[in-house]
């Protein structure tokens, strides 16, 4: 099954403005149904989504930028969280999250986010490719790249971008990629070994880069254009 990616504007802080008290309430609310609903009669909610619920109330009394450094009781709940929010996000039944604004109409796959890891990796400065491992493998504030995240899950959890950051992938996706509908990198060399590690690479052999980095693309141009930063959801 391919798992879209849902590339949504954010405040130009990322991640932690957008979960205000509201979308927390909402959120507790929705998956405690969803917990709930999934249990038979007479069963109760395991120690991680008790955990959970407990970390969500623990935010609505701190305020969302206690998840930059939970307790320790919560330390484990930050990722599953994040996990969460995602699905909570990306509910296509229930629409767009009130407040909320995609930055592009496109979503690209999880697969094909992943296969444009290459490109980058090829093609740009460092600075951008950690910037875009958070978009393939999610990110959690003020943790490094992909510290503990998408390495044991089936999905990865949501990563963004704050607005300064989107800037930068702006400005260097101009600089070292051409323009639609192939983005190949400008330089000889760099094409030379994007190809080579595609062809090398099973994750470049199941999808193409290129929807992900129009997606991408888009949405930067656009965050740039309003200050915004980004967030990616699946």
């Amino acid at each position: 099954m391919s798992v879209p990616v849902f590339i949504y504007l954010t405040p130009p802080e990322g991640l932690i403005p957008l979960l205000t008290p509201e979308r927390l309430a909402a959120f507790r609310e929705w998956f405690s149904r969803e917990v709930h609903e999934s249990l038979d009669a007479g069963e109760t909610p395991d120690e991680d989504q008790q955990a959970l619920i407990g970390f969500v109330d623990h935010l609505l009394q701190q305020g969302s930028e206690a998840l930059r450094k939970p307790p320790e009781r919560f330390q484990d709940s930050v990722l599953e969280l994040l996990d969460e929010v995602s699905d909570y996000f990306t509910r296509e039944e229930a629409g767009i999250p009130d407040g909320m604004e995609l930055a592009t109409e496109l979503k690209p796959t999880e697969q094909e986010v992943r296969a444009s890891d290459i490109v980058i990796a090829e093609t740009c400065p460092k600075r951008t490719l950690d910037l875009w491992r958070h978009l393939v493998w999610g990110r959690a504030p003020d943790r490094v790249v992909a510290e503990g995240i998408g390495l044991r899950r089936n999905f990865p959890s949501m990563g963004y971008w704050t607005a300064t950051e989107a800037r930068q992938v702006r400005d260097d996706l101009r600089q070292h990629l051409g323009e639609a509908p192939d983005y190949q990198p400008l330089t000889g060399k760099a094409r030379f070994m994007t190809s080579l590690r595609r062809m090398l690479s099973a994750t470049g052999r199941a999808a193409p880069p290129t929807p992900a980095i129009h997606a991408i693309t888009q949405a930067v141009n656009r965050a740039s254009r309003e200050g915004a930063g980004l967030l990616f959801a699946r």
